[in-house]
């Protein structure tokens, strides 16, 4: 498992007061790619020598640096400011830190472009009961009120570990020793279990249709 401690020490740091080469300004650079993570069909993360990443979800792409991300900060309706602290992703695999980075960096591109900061939920508004309005994968995985429509999607283990991580705030490596399996096989689970999520659900909070579910 290459940690994105390792990975920091990999490449060079971007210079984060320059401003930042478009997607196609970055795969035209000549700059090699160092270390690459296929998460789905359609999601995708590279991290070039000169410190940037590029991640892909879609038909959507966004370029930023590596060194900076570090603690993770979030808020929502549902509960208090949390923060995650970078000593904890610094251990994990490269790409965990980096997915949550790509996903609100999306999100908050999105909000631009509809002129407001939060993002509709109006299709599966009658399941989320007037949740106030989020826009990171993250929060919508800890969003109690459509955790049971959420899990039913994912396997027993990844249910479980899905559960324990993100809802009851156990640490992976404590995760690891309740099933007894690696920390790479926790957090496959995760990976696999917020792909599994994004497949059925859109960037704007859509549930995508598939075998004629409503």
């Amino acid at each position: 498992m290459l940690t994105l401690k390792e990975l920091r020490n990999m490449v060079e740091e971007a210079k984060v007061e320059e401003r930042v080469p478009s997607v196609r300004g970055l795969m035209e650079s000549g700059a090699p790619i160092v270390v690459k993570e296929v998460l789905s069909e359609q999601t995708e993360i590279s991290v070039y020598q000169n410190g940037l990443v590029l991640y892909q979800a879609g038909n959507r792409a966004m370029v930023f640096p590596l060194h900076p991300c570090g603690d993770y900060i979030y808020d929502s309706a549902m509960t208090h400011i949390e923060n995650i602290g970078a000593d904890f992703f610094d251990n994990e695999n490269w790409y965990i830190r980096l997915l949550l980075e790509g996903e609100d960096r999306l999100a908050k591109n999105q909000d631009v472009r509809i002129g407001k900061k939060t993002i509709s939920y109006s299709c599966i508004a009658e399941d989320w009961d007037a949740l106030a309005m989020e826009d990171t994968l993250l929060e919508r995985l800890i969003a109690r009120e459509a955790m049971e429509e959420i899990l039913v999607l994912l396997t027993e283990n990844q249910r479980y570990v899905v559960t324990r991580h993100y809802l009851n705030d156990v640490a992976q490596k404590e995760i690891t020793k309740e099933l007894g399996v690696t920390n790479q096989a926790v957090s496959d689970m995760i990976r696999k279990g917020i792909c599994r999520i994004r497949r059925e659900y859109s960037l704007d909070g859509k549930k995508a249709k598939k075998d004629g579910r409503k």
